[in-house]
């Protein structure tokens, strides 16, 4: 699997605002204490009960216990996923385990604290029978993963970052036997905004491509192991930025310029939002970097949402080498299916 990111851009740290992540069900004694906030008016089959996962200075060790150096992950009762927060040093590496049945999707992404500098951590996922699941082909790197367990037995989430990682939260997900995927609702900083996305995708530290107005709030990348593997998909990602500045207010709606001429499509209503809707395309290297923006002005504050997808030129691979174009059209499908459920107080 090949998973690539733009090591030629600058990367710059993300916004010093604390990241939030709404989850359906309680966190165990592992993961982060709920927070409280403002109330909002969510859908009515969304749970109410919300709590809020924060990144906090100076994190105690994780309060998993350690088994013959692996540490056992252990779901809340009914829990389908948790979140770690947790920290290691470069060199070092970490094990955890987690007990799945035959044929259930589980995803495994993590997400750095977003005051420290973007990296990306190396993942090997191995089941006990000894399969390896992550990565799925040798000499390649694996940064997340998601897909059909293969059987019933426990599976080893090794960590080895090359630098330290002073905070960072794990997500393991696994979707309750007989379903494809699971739901998580985003709640933003102020309150403001809500939409829900599918375990498909993952929050993650933006690495900082200049591809939008506003510093992303939220990254979400989409983590569907087979649909990026043996594919010209290098990587994809919803984001979801806020701004009451001024100058970003007055100039929201208007075409930027990253890398590629952006260009106006129309307007498009989204849960009675009037947003303007335009696209933008850059290629070089042999690389192709698609945008489309979502921005509105909305009682004072700048929204915008982009849709970002970077592939490689199909034509640069041999027929022998088994790579595939993305489903393009199915992507967008996902992406259109979190701006579906977007509402905005």
């Amino acid at each position: 699997m090949r998973y690539r990111f733009l090591l030629l851009m600058l990367v710059i740290s993300l916004s010093a605002c604390s990241f939030q992540v709404d989850v359906v069900t309680p966190p165990p004694s592992s993961t982060v204490p709920p927070a409280t906030s403002p109330a909002l008016t969510l859908p009515a089959d969304t749970p109410t009960s919300l709590p809020t996962l924060t990144f906090t200075p100076a994190i105690p060790p994780t309060s998993l216990q350690e088994s013959a150096g692996v540490y056992p992950i252990r779901f809340a009762p009914n829990g389908t996923y948790v979140d770690i927060l947790d920290s290691l040093t470069a060199g070092a590496s970490k094990t955890y385990s987690v007990n799945a049945l035959q044929g259930q999707i589980m995803s495994v992404s993590m997400r750095v604290d977003p005051n420290s500098g973007w990296t990306v951590v190396p993942l090997k996922i191995v089941g006990a029978d000894g399969r390896v699941l992550c990565p799925t082909q040798e000499n390649n790197s694996c940064y997340f993963w998601r897909g059909v367990l293969p059987a019933t037995q426990d599976y080893f989430v090794t960590l080895s970052p090359d630098v330290d990682v002073a905070d960072f939260i794990l997500r393991v997900a696994i979707d309750p036997p007989g379903t494809s995927s699971q739901s998580f609702p985003y709640r933003s900083i102020d309150s403001a905004v809500f939409f829900i996305y599918t375990d498909e995708f993952a929050p993650v530290q933006f690495p900082a491509m200049y591809v939008t107005k506003l510093i992303p709030e939220v990254a979400l990348q989409f983590i569907d192991t087979k649909s990026l593997d043996k594919t010209n998909l290098s990587e994809a990602y919803f984001l979801f930025g806020a701004s009451f500045d001024p100058g970003a207010v007055a100039n929201c709606t208007q075409p930027g310029s990253f890398g590629g001429p952006e260009t106006i499509i129309g307007e498009v209503d989204i849960d009675g939002v009037t947003f303007t809707r335009s696209e933008a395309a850059g290629v070089g290297a042999g690389n192709v970097y698609e945008q489309t923006y979502y921005r509105t002005v909305y009682q004072g504050s700048c929204y915008e949402l982009t849709l970002f997808m970077h592939s490689t030129n199909i034509g640069n691979y041999s027929p022998e080498s088994g790579v595939k174009e993305f489903d393009r059209a199915a992507l967008l499908e996902k992406f259109e299916a979190i701006l579906s459920t977007l509402i905005i107080k």
